[in-house]
């Protein structure tokens, strides 16, 4: 199919190659946040009302598997980031051919990924949580929790490609609509099916399964109703080589990044469960507290990564540091002013969870420990996001490989154990030295790729320049001996 390059794109789309940087960016970041937070909602709304209509009990099979979600979809989420650094660069150099062929790409690869993780998790849901020795007795309610969440994956890998493709071309609101309502929708069936049917477990996977799908539909929808090349048809569905390349070069290893995290998390989670259903429950609330600044931070991040993917396929390596800039100073700001709200009252915040006494007490160990230091992670989120939008994403990879993963691995196996009196404090507190490992070196590579490029840019345009001289010399001889023959 062929597009006319100077084709007009559909309204919704924003261009970000020039601008005030930091306005923007923040603009552009607050929908994508609330969107984000309301996806986070599925599974806090899931934890909090069977924590307070069903008890601690099924509070903590729900958040048990928390980190074991986010190992085996992060993986496969991360992809979708590929995708929006391909469609930004498809925006930015005005490719109307390209546009089509990644948008059908990136669907195609949705729909394969969605079927393998549903698969996957449904088969290997009790062998993974029996690994990170989840208490026997939350156990088969984790198990059954996760097979039922898990039927969601399809739904769940469709809304976050299409998604990233909207966020591409500067479309943040509508992914909010569409996540408002089925979060909505998650919310009444979650009570409806624990308070007046006592599903428990299965009450609050099943809402958030049907709110996937909703918000799914709505995507895809609005992808097939879009102008021009962003218009989606199942019928041209397909996978385009150099798209899919593009597409799983930047998206397999931001994937493999947050999938050490997550898998950090799993890991680490086996020691945290060896304290015991009551910490569980507390390190769940707090995990799932965090996920509401988290979900700021990773909108920052999103941004990042699409100003910078549209400004190099502009051409407009001079705005990359602008676009740093802002998103450090946007991240570090909510970060330090959510981690003093915590620090405050992070109590009654954790009160609407759950009102144990005994729960609240080891919530607040993560609050101080974890919630108060979320500002280090700036410099992990801004630097790694910028590397990705550059096509670097392998860097960020490697590092959050080393830092967050193994770096944390080696001190629970070896240091941890010296200590004489073992608490879940001194595991909570590699966190933030972590953090601030991972965002110093990443912001070293950064700077060293930037060196490099200028450098590359220089010797080409020398390069240019000498051959330009070179045919300016060259052309009166050429004259002279078209005259003589």
């Amino acid at each position: 199919m062929h597009f006319h390059r100077n084709h007009v794109a559909r309204k919704t789309s924003r261009d970000f190659t020039s601008g005030k940087v930091l306005k923007n960016l923040i603009l552009f970041s607050i929908p994508m946040a609330i969107a984000t937070l309301l996806q986070v909602l599925f599974n806090a709304a899931d934890v909090a009302i069977v924590g307070q209509f069903a008890g601690s009990k099924y509070q903590a099979a729900v958040g048990g598997t928390s980190s074991t979600v986010h190992l085996l979809v992060n993986l496969f989420i991360g992809i979708s980031v590929g995708a929006n650094v391909a469609m930004a660069n498809a925006f930015g150099a005005k490719d109307e051919a390209r546009k089509h062929r990644v948008v059908h790409s990136a669907m195609a690869l949705s729909f394969v990924s969605g079927i393998f993780v549903l698969a996957l998790g449904i088969v290997a849901s009790r062998w993974i949580l029996q690994a990170i020795d989840v208490p026997s007795d939350v156990l088969d309610l984790s198990v059954l929790y996760l097979r039922v969440y898990f039927l969601g994956a399809p739904a769940m890998m469709i809304y976050n490609f299409g998604a990233s493709i909207m966020r591409a071309v500067g479309e943040t609101k509508k992914p909010l609509y569409y996540l408002f309502v089925a979060g909505v929708l998650n919310v009444v069936i979650n009570i409806v099916t624990v308070v007046f049917f006592d599903m428990h477990v299965v009450g609050v996977a099943l809402g958030t399964v049907i709110s996937q799908y909703v918000s799914a539909v709505w995507v895809l929808i609005d992808l097939m109703r879009a102008k021009g090349a962003e218009k989606y048809s199942f019928k041209k569905t397909r996978f385009y080589k150099r798209e899919v390349k593009h597409i799983l070069l930047i998206g397999v290893p931001t994937g493999v990044s947050s999938c050490m995290f997550s898998l950090s998390n799993v890991l680490m989670q086996a020691e945290v469960n060896k304290f015991g259903s009551i910490t569980l429950a507390g390190r769940s609330i707090g995990s799932n507290v965090d996920m509401f600044c988290d979900a700021f931070a990773s909108s920052v991040e999103k941004g990042v990564v699409t100003f910078v993917g549209q400004n190099v396929g502009a051409k407009k390596p001079e705005r990359i540091n602008r676009i740093v800039g802002a998103g450090m100073f946007a991240s570090m700001c909510f970060q330090a002013f959510y981690g003093t709200v915590m620090l405050l009252f992070g109590k009654y915040v954790c009160m609407l969870y759950n009102r144990d006494p005994a729960v609240i007490e080891e919530a607040l160990k993560w609050v101080a420990y974890i919630s108060a230091t979320q500002i280090l992670m700036s410099f992990m989120y801004i630097f790694g996001a910028t590397l990705r939008g550059m096509g670097y994403s392998i860097f960020p990879m490697l590092i959050n490989l080393f830092f967050t993963c193994v770096a944390r691995l080696i001190y629970i196996w070896t240091i941890y154990p010296l200590f004489a009196v073992q608490t879940i404090e001194k595991i909570y507190i590699i966190y933030p030295i972590t953090w601030i490992l991972s965002g110093g070196v990443q912001m070293t590579a950064y700077y060293c790729v930037r060196a490099w490029e200028r450098r590359k840019a220089k010797k080409r345009a020398e390069a240019v320049e000498t051959a330009a001289t070179q045919s300016e010399l060259e052309q009166p001889e050429l004259e002279k001996e078209i005259a003589a023959s």
